[in-house]
């Protein structure tokens, strides 16, 4: 959301930069591409970026994009009231209220689950049933009652909500598991030698991401329209309203990033995936000290 708000509003532009976006075949390619020297800078996620940094590549970490959790739990609002399931309980009622229920949920998010239920002391191994299923299968096989409920995100998350009666039942992306917070799950990376011989270029990238994000947070109507600018084909406005209003609160005040935050992304690696070994590794390698708040002390000329 940040950086198609920030392409779609043409931040990037302001900054004098021509900022093209390429998709690798597999989403997960992207990595490869910046190594391969076919993109300068990468959108990635800890999966894509975690491996590199445990295979020592020269990447840095430069710029954070969002930091709550973009998975949430909602569920079929006929279950809600059937088992009277109230957004005002206390969390450890509304998870107890869905006890016994099929959960949609595809490899990876297990993980974040796990320490929702854990977070007030339930398990969600034990107390649920988890189905796993691929993207694409969420929505269907929640919209044939396979499912009573999904752990999901965006774009099955705003799909089921709008098209299929589903009910936000613990909102993650507005901070309410503290243990899934202050993250960093989308950065922006590049190799260190193109930052250092860029760095005015990573720092104005870097102050359209956090013009954006400011946007985000004070005006969800120009956030929307941004996004619908930005270049995704075939976006229903409706769809993306619902979004950036789960969203917005998950966006950070500002791109900066940690040593610290590298590491909690690693606790909180894909469960269908082997976590990369990072023992000597010194994560401070691997986070491009300085761009992000020089990006946010050097202001838009023209003001936000």
């Amino acid at each position: 959301m940040s950086f198609r708000t920030a392409l779609g509003a043409g931040f990037f532009s302001d900054e004098g930069l021509n900022v093209q976006t390429i998709f690798p075949p597999m989403p997960d390619r992207a990595g490869t591409f910046l190594l391969e020297g076919r993109a300068d800078v990468a959108l990635l996620a800890p999966p894509m970026y975690l491996p590199l940094i445990g295979e020592k590549e020269p990447i840095r970490v430069f710029a954070n994009l969002l930091e709550n959790d973009q998975m949430n739990l909602i569920v079929r609002r006929e279950i809600a009231i059937e088992r009277n399931l109230s957004a005002d309980a206390s969390l450890v009622e509304r998870l107890e209220g869905i006890r016994g229920l099929k959960v949609g949920i595809t490899p990876g998010p297990p993980v974040q689950l796990r320490v929702l239920f854990d977070s007030v002391g339930l398990d969600a191994d034990q107390d649920l049933e988890m189905v796993i299923l691929r993207g694409a299968e969420q929505n269907p096989a929640f919209e044939d009652g396979l499912v009573d409920a999904l752990y999901a995100h965006s774009p099955f998350l705003e799909k089921a909500i709008v098209e299929q009666d589903a009910v936000i039942l613990v909102d993650q992306s507005a901070g309410e598991v503290l243990e899934l917070t202050d993250r960093q799950i989308h950065s922006l990376v590049a190799i260190r030698s193109y930052i250092s011989d860029h760095r005015d270029a990573m720092v104005a990238l870097t102050r359209a991401i956090h013009r954006a994000q400011q946007l985000i947070h004070m005006d969800q109507a120009a956030t929307v329209d941004a996004i619908l600018n930005s270049g995704i084909p075939n976006l229903d406005r409706t769809l993306v309203e619902t979004i950036v209003s789960i969203y917005s609160p998950a966006i950070p005040e500002t791109p900066q990033v940690s040593s610290e935050g590298i590491a909690k992304a690693h606790e909180l690696f894909p469960a269908h995936r082997t976590a990369p070994d990072l023992t000597g590794i010194d994560l401070n390698d691997y986070v491009a000290a300085g761009i992000a708040e020089e990006a946010v002390a050097i202001p838009y000329e023209e003001g936000y």
